[in-house]
């Protein structure tokens, strides 16, 4: 306690137990580190009262003269408002979120003896799956692909086997190959069931002792599923349905509309009825309607990936996929009832 000046010591105190982000700032004024928290204070406090065992947070903490923050209803704007200021901010101490112009695209060849696929900086037509942010993944990845050609099918499942070397193609299997591949990366269902011989393959290996071998199918059993989910082709329930997320707040309710992986509208209530629901959607369609927004893939993944693991975090939350036969009464009831 001693080691913290008497002004920090005041400014962590004041800070409140709420969702938000906060900014670490040097003496010069300049943010150094920019986080977010469930609950600020808690997460403040344990830069200064925890023994951390990463050199740069020491480096960090020492240089750490002011610090501000900003509160917000829910951890998932918290989260939002903090990738935003990084990418716009750049501060010498976050690493995610800031180079997102580096993201990478998984192309598909037309025609190359050895390579079935190659690493490209910019999307290059319908044959190119991402953006993603692991270059060493996609590396790798692609030195699989290249080691088990050709993938042929056959009763709706694919056949391959991992070679030590990768093994030329000619015209015709090159083709066949592509064609098993544009089917894996572009549909779940194909995705899921290449997935199962990867499996099937590496319970045999493992079986015959070939055990470096099954150590490159499990390895890609996490690598490919990796790039599916972060694929803007793949076809989860989020980029197929608009979404409407409600979270309990102190004052009461906040609701988001999520259409094309963003949130198009959000707004507190202090109840929650079936008509004010029903003039919220609304308003959100309207807004879909008339609103024309820029992309930018890579950018976008990272917004993208936050809301897609809030979407999936349901505990707290509640979640309703807006189809045709959505119900607006277990959405209302099951926020009511979330404490």
């Amino acid at each position: 306690m001693s080691k913290i000046p008497e002004h920090l010591i005041e400014k962590i105190e004041s800070i409140p137990t709420k969702p938000g982000i906060y900014q670490m700032k040097d003496i010069d004024g300049n943010i150094m580190y920019i986080g977010k928290s469930k609950t600020l204070k808690s997460r403040v406090k344990s830069y200064f009262y925890t023994e951390h065992k990463w050199k740069k947070i020491k480096k960090m903490v020492f240089h750490i003269h002011d610090i501000d923050f900003i509160v917000t209803d829910t951890h998932l704007e918290a989260q939002i408002l903090e990738c935003a200021l990084i990418k716009k901010i750049k501060p010498i101490y976050n690493t995610q979120f800031k180079n997102d112009k580096k993201y990478m695209y998984l192309k598909i060849e037309n025609y190359n003896r050895f390579k079935p696929m190659a690493i490209v900086r910019e999307r290059e037509g319908e044959n190119c799956f991402g953006p993603y942010k692991s270059k060493n993944i996609l590396s790798d990845v692609i030195l699989f692909f290249e080691k088990i050609v050709p993938i042929t099918k056959s009763n709706d499942s694919y056949e391959f086997t991992y070679k030590t070397l990768p093994q030329p193609m000619d015209k015709e299997t090159f083709k066949k190959n592509k064609e098993s591949l544009m089917e894996i990366f572009s549909e779940k269902k194909w995705l899921s069931e290449f997935l199962s011989e990867i499996e099937k393959n590496m319970m045999e290996a493992a079986l015959g002792f070939q055990f470096e071998t099954a150590s490159i199918y499990r390895d890609m059993l996490g690598y490919i599923k990796y790039l599916f989910d972060h694929n803007t082709k793949g076809t989860s329930h989020l980029r197929t349905s608009n979404v409407l997320l409600g979270e309990r707040i102190e004052e009461g309710y906040k609701i988001f509309y999520i259409a094309n992986d963003r949130i198009l509208l959000k707004k507190k209530f202090t109840k929650l009825t079936r008509d004010t629901i029903h003039d919220f959607l609304r308003q959100a369609n309207e807004r879909e309607e008339n609103g024309s927004f820029i992309k930018n893939e890579k950018r976008d993944l990272d917004f993208r990936s936050i809301i897609n693991t809030e979407i999936r975090d349901q505990i707290s939350k509640s979640i309703l996929f807006i189809d045709t036969n959505y119900d607006l009464d277990e959405f209302i009831n099951k926020l009511i009832k979330v404490e």
